[in-house]
């Protein structure tokens, strides 16, 4: 599927990439709501919440484009077969 060095080193700055890039935008969603309802405050207040909570962010996202990656491969070499 990825022949080019190029496209390599783009999977793998997507799968680094994506979730921190998907934390961010629900920390910019928090940061948006009215002071009443969960915001940024209490996200970052408790460290280890913080933490846990960007790492599985992370591993979302690193699981979840190795899995379209191997998927579109086997799509491509089995597909016409099916």
């Amino acid at each position: 599927m990825i022949k080019s060095g190029k496209a390599k080193r783009f999977v793998w700055i997507l799968s680094f990439a994506l979730g921190p890039v998907a934390y961010l935008i629900v920390l910019t969603i928090l940061f948006l709501k009215p002071p009443r309802m969960v915001n940024i405050a209490a996200v970052t207040d408790d460290l280890s919440g913080f933490v846990e909570t960007f790492a599985s962010f992370w591993f979302a996202g690193f699981v979840l484009v190795w899995i379209w990656y191997w998927s579109g491969k086997f799509m491509i070499k089995y597909g016409p077969f099916v």
